[in-house]
Protein backbone atom coordinates (compact mmCIF):
# COMPACT_ATOMS: atom_id res chain seq x y z
CA UNK A 1 0.00 0.00 0.00
CA UNK A 2 1.67 3.44 -1.37
CA UNK A 3 1.24 6.32 1.56
CA UNK A 4 1.68 9.86 -0.14
CA UNK A 5 2.64 12.42 1.69
CA UNK A 6 0.78 15.38 2.07
CA UNK A 7 1.92 18.44 -0.11
CA UNK A 8 3.22 21.80 1.63
CA UNK A 9 0.87 24.72 -0.02
CA UNK A 10 4.05 27.14 -1.87
CA UNK A 11 4.31 30.55 -0.36
CA UNK A 12 5.62 32.29 2.72
CA UNK A 13 5.32 31.74 6.27
CA UNK A 14 4.36 34.85 8.99
CA UNK A 15 7.48 34.73 10.73
CA UNK A 16 9.40 34.79 6.85
CA UNK A 17 7.12 37.73 5.35
CA UNK A 18 7.78 39.61 9.11
CA UNK A 19 11.18 39.31 8.49
CA UNK A 20 11.56 40.78 4.43
CA UNK A 21 8.90 43.60 5.55
CA UNK A 22 11.35 44.95 8.32
CA UNK A 23 14.38 44.22 6.21
CA UNK A 24 12.53 46.02 3.47
CA UNK A 25 11.77 49.04 5.82
CA UNK A 26 15.78 49.56 7.52
CA UNK A 27 17.04 49.51 3.55
CA UNK A 28 14.50 52.54 2.74
CA UNK A 29 15.07 54.02 5.89
CA UNK A 30 18.64 54.39 4.69
CA UNK A 31 18.16 55.36 1.74
CA UNK A 32 15.78 57.80 2.55
CA UNK A 33 18.42 59.41 5.35
CA UNK A 34 20.85 59.52 2.42
CA UNK A 35 18.53 61.71 0.63
CA UNK A 36 17.39 64.43 3.07
CA UNK A 37 21.18 64.18 3.97
CA UNK A 38 22.24 65.45 0.95
CA UNK A 39 19.21 67.59 -0.11
CA UNK A 40 19.87 69.52 3.35
CA UNK A 41 23.87 69.66 2.98
CA UNK A 42 23.39 70.91 -0.69
CA UNK A 43 20.71 73.22 0.46
CA UNK A 44 23.17 74.94 3.06
CA UNK A 45 25.77 75.30 0.51
CA UNK A 46 24.15 77.28 -1.96
CA UNK A 47 21.23 78.66 -0.03
CA UNK A 48 18.87 77.56 -2.15
CA UNK A 49 15.23 78.60 -0.43
CA UNK A 50 11.68 78.99 -1.97
CA UNK A 51 11.12 78.59 -5.55
CA UNK A 52 10.82 82.90 -6.21
CA UNK A 53 13.67 83.45 -4.03
CA UNK A 54 17.19 84.03 -4.87
CA UNK A 55 20.45 82.27 -4.05
CA UNK A 56 22.96 83.64 -2.16
CA UNK A 57 25.08 82.61 -5.35
CA UNK A 58 22.83 84.50 -7.38
CA UNK A 59 22.35 87.69 -5.56
CA UNK A 60 25.79 87.80 -5.49
CA UNK A 61 26.66 87.57 -9.13
CA UNK A 62 23.53 90.58 -9.59
CA UNK A 63 25.74 92.39 -7.42
CA UNK A 64 28.93 92.52 -8.91
CA UNK A 65 27.25 92.79 -12.25
CA UNK A 66 25.34 96.25 -11.36
CA UNK A 67 28.27 96.98 -9.59
CA UNK A 68 30.76 96.89 -12.05
CA UNK A 69 28.59 98.84 -14.22
CA UNK A 70 28.14 101.75 -12.98
CA UNK A 71 31.75 102.20 -11.91
CA UNK A 72 32.97 101.80 -15.13
CA UNK A 73 30.82 104.52 -16.63
CA UNK A 74 30.77 106.93 -13.33
CA UNK A 75 32.79 110.30 -13.90
CA UNK A 76 32.75 111.19 -10.30
CA UNK A 77 32.32 109.69 -6.98
CA UNK A 78 31.11 110.92 -3.69
CA UNK A 79 29.46 109.87 -0.28
CA UNK A 80 32.05 107.50 0.59
CA UNK A 81 32.19 104.97 3.32
CA UNK A 82 33.22 101.25 3.98
CA UNK A 83 28.81 100.84 3.79
CA UNK A 84 27.59 103.46 0.80
CA UNK A 85 29.19 105.24 -2.33
CA UNK A 86 27.41 107.14 -4.47
CA UNK A 87 28.66 107.25 -8.37
CA UNK A 88 27.31 110.21 -11.18
CA UNK A 89 26.26 107.76 -14.24
CA UNK A 90 24.98 108.98 -17.28
CA UNK A 91 21.62 108.56 -18.17
CA UNK A 92 19.76 107.95 -21.49
CA UNK A 93 18.99 111.33 -22.24
CA UNK A 94 22.11 112.49 -21.97
CA UNK A 95 22.37 113.95 -18.58
CA UNK A 96 23.61 112.31 -15.26
CA UNK A 97 22.18 111.09 -12.19
CA UNK A 98 23.12 109.76 -9.20
CA UNK A 99 23.42 106.14 -7.55
CA UNK A 100 23.69 105.25 -4.61
CA UNK A 101 24.47 101.77 -2.99
CA UNK A 102 23.27 101.76 0.76
CA UNK A 103 24.11 98.51 3.05
CA UNK A 104 22.43 98.14 6.27
CA UNK A 105 23.90 96.23 8.31
CA UNK A 106 20.84 96.73 10.96
CA UNK A 107 18.18 94.20 11.88
CA UNK A 108 15.85 96.44 10.67
CA UNK A 109 14.58 98.42 8.22
CA UNK A 110 15.79 101.83 7.34
CA UNK A 111 14.91 104.80 5.23
CA UNK A 112 17.19 106.61 3.53
CA UNK A 113 17.38 108.92 0.21
CA UNK A 114 13.64 108.67 0.35
CA UNK A 115 13.78 105.17 -0.21
CA UNK A 116 13.14 102.47 2.24
CA UNK A 117 16.54 99.36 2.47
CA UNK A 118 15.57 96.39 4.11
CA UNK A 119 17.32 95.25 6.79
CA UNK A 120 20.67 93.45 6.57
CA UNK A 121 20.88 94.75 2.43
CA UNK A 122 22.42 96.13 0.03
CA UNK A 123 20.25 98.19 -2.14
CA UNK A 124 21.02 100.02 -5.26
CA UNK A 125 19.68 103.59 -4.99
CA UNK A 126 18.58 105.53 -7.77
CA UNK A 127 18.10 109.31 -6.12
CA UNK A 128 16.40 110.96 -9.21
CA UNK A 129 13.89 108.51 -9.18
CA UNK A 130 14.20 107.81 -5.67
CA UNK A 131 13.48 104.22 -6.52
CA UNK A 132 15.63 101.36 -4.92
CA UNK A 133 16.68 97.80 -6.29
CA UNK A 134 17.86 95.16 -3.66
CA UNK A 135 20.61 93.66 -4.68
CA UNK A 136 21.71 91.27 -1.73
CA UNK A 137 20.20 90.29 1.42
CA UNK A 138 20.83 87.79 4.37
CA UNK A 139 24.24 89.79 4.68
CA UNK A 140 26.57 89.58 7.41
CA UNK A 141 28.97 92.00 6.22
CA UNK A 142 29.44 94.31 3.49
CA UNK A 143 32.57 96.66 3.14
CA UNK A 144 33.00 99.09 0.19
CA UNK A 145 37.33 99.88 -0.21
CA UNK A 146 38.46 102.32 -2.05
CA UNK A 147 42.06 102.58 -3.99
CA UNK A 148 44.26 105.10 -6.74
CA UNK A 149 45.40 104.36 -9.72
CA UNK A 150 48.13 102.26 -8.53
CA UNK A 151 46.17 100.03 -6.26
CA UNK A 152 46.98 101.92 -3.08
CA UNK A 153 43.92 101.86 -0.81
CA UNK A 154 42.78 104.81 1.66
CA UNK A 155 42.62 104.39 5.16
CA UNK A 156 40.81 107.28 5.69
CA UNK A 157 38.19 109.37 3.25
CA UNK A 158 39.27 112.56 4.43
CA UNK A 159 40.21 114.10 0.67
CA UNK A 160 38.83 111.11 -0.64
CA UNK A 161 38.03 112.46 -4.04
CA UNK A 162 41.70 114.08 -5.06
CA UNK A 163 42.99 110.43 -6.24
CA UNK A 164 40.02 107.70 -6.15
CA UNK A 165 40.25 105.47 -9.34
CA UNK A 166 39.45 101.87 -8.43
CA UNK A 167 36.02 100.80 -5.99
CA UNK A 168 35.87 97.08 -4.53
CA UNK A 169 33.23 95.39 -2.78
CA UNK A 170 33.61 92.12 -0.38
CA UNK A 171 30.37 90.68 1.39
CA UNK A 172 29.20 87.78 2.87
CA UNK A 173 25.55 86.31 3.56
CA UNK A 174 24.03 83.25 5.10
CA UNK A 175 20.96 82.37 5.17
CA UNK A 176 18.19 79.86 7.14
CA UNK A 177 17.89 79.33 10.92
CA UNK A 178 20.29 76.69 13.00
CA UNK A 179 17.63 76.03 15.06
CA UNK A 180 15.70 74.03 12.48
CA UNK A 181 18.66 73.22 10.52
CA UNK A 182 18.64 75.18 7.74
CA UNK A 183 21.62 77.21 8.15
CA UNK A 184 23.86 77.81 5.58
CA UNK A 185 27.23 77.98 4.91
CA UNK A 186 28.61 81.58 5.11
CA UNK A 187 28.82 83.01 1.29
CA UNK A 188 31.39 85.71 0.24
CA UNK A 189 32.21 87.51 -2.60
CA UNK A 190 35.04 89.54 -2.79
CA UNK A 191 34.96 91.55 -6.56
CA UNK A 192 38.16 92.86 -7.77
CA UNK A 193 39.36 96.50 -7.94
CA UNK A 194 37.03 98.19 -10.38
CA UNK A 195 38.45 101.08 -12.70
CA UNK A 196 36.06 104.52 -12.92
CA UNK A 197 37.19 104.56 -16.70
CA UNK A 198 35.40 108.17 -16.78
CA UNK A 199 36.29 109.92 -13.96
CA UNK A 200 38.87 112.54 -13.92
CA UNK A 201 41.42 112.85 -11.42
CA UNK A 202 41.28 116.21 -9.44
CA UNK A 203 45.06 117.23 -8.97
Amino acid sequence: MTHHRPSRSAGFTIGELIVGVSLSLIVMTGVLSSYVFVARSYNRTIGFGLANQPTLESQGRRTLAWLAQDVQMASAVSALSASEVTLTVPRSDGGTKNVTYYYNGTGAAVSVYSVTVPANALARIDRTTATALTLHSSLLTCVFSYHDTEGNPYTTYVNYLIGIKQVALVLTAQKGSSVNGTLTQVYRVASPRMLLRNKTLLL
